[in-house]
């Protein structure tokens, strides 16, 4: 480790390499699509911020590192048609993702004319998760439940891809803002995805907790709307989320090398 360490600390001490290195941070807002949003609803979005790591590879290909962290919520409380099923939750995710950045124009500190560009990004991203729901005052993590029989992963993986803009002030510093999309591999962020499990076997495996969050129509109604094998979710559709942010980055160092026009 103390070698690994070593090495990466020479190779930012390199002038070839620091020229082409920027650190920066970036912060927002985030929303997400999915069985408790067939639209988005401006109502839940929340913050989002995340800190990355870029290599200009040359003044059109850069490659970024991020980790961001995600606050995402849904309800059926915003939709008339789904007021009767009357679930929740709220979800925290941790990101990381590698991805590929294409600046529509010639942009860098060696390029005079262009301190401006828009560009595009693709990538591939993993993120923790952990879906809760808010019962009686206490929130309760909805996959130790099993509201629909599926012990699914708390670690999945996303592609996140978008469109940003990049506007630098001096050699140093630039400021960048982006619209970001993550196309994810589960249905399970908002813990629904397909039918209702026996709500009998809810009871006895998790009380009357278990069974209240499997299903919710019982705070409405008093008993349970739905029976085993009813549509809870959508399954042929998995969930997204996506965020709107702003950030600044700073290059490591930026002299030893002539300017260019072109």
């Amino acid at each position: 480790m103390k070698k690994c360490l070593l090495l990466v600390l020479w190779l930012f001490s390199q002038n070839s390499f620091a020229q082409k290195t920027e650190f920066g941070f970036n912060a927002g807002l985030c929303n997400y699509w999915g069985d408790l949003a067939p639209m988005v609803q401006a109502k839940e979005t929340h913050p989002m911020a995340g800190v990355f790591a870029r290599i200009n590879l040359n003044h059109t290909w850069a490659l970024r590192a991020e980790l961001n962290r995600f606050t995402i919520t849904g309800s059926d409380a915003n939709f008339t048609n789904s007021q009767i099923r009357n679930l929740s939750f709220k979800n925290q995710l941790n990101e990381a993702s590698l991805l590929v950045e294409f600046n529509y124009l010639k942009y860098g500190t060696h390029v005079l004319h262009e301190h401006f560009t828009s560009y595009v990004f693709v990538g591939m991203g993993v993120f923790t998760h952990n879906p809760q729901a808010y019962l009686n005052g206490v929130w309760y993590d909805l996959r130790n439940y099993r509201t629909e029989n599926v012990a699914y992963s708390t670690f999945g993986m996303a592609i996140p891809f978008g469109i940003g803009i990049k506007y630098m002030f001096n050699n140093r510093f630039a400021f960048e803002s982006q619209l970001g999309f993550r196309k994810t591999f589960t249905d399970y962020l908002d813990d629904v995805s397909n039918v209702y499990p026996d709500i009998q076997s809810r009871f006895s495996d998790g009380g009357l907790i278990g069974s209240t969050l499997t299903d919710r129509s019982i705070e409405k109604f008093g008993v349970p709307q739905f029976k085993q094998g009813y549509k809870r979710g959508d399954p042929g559709h998995n969930d997204w989320y996506m965020n709107l942010s702003v950030g600044f980055s700073m290059r490591l160092r930026t002299k030893g090398k002539c300017p260019r026009f072109f």
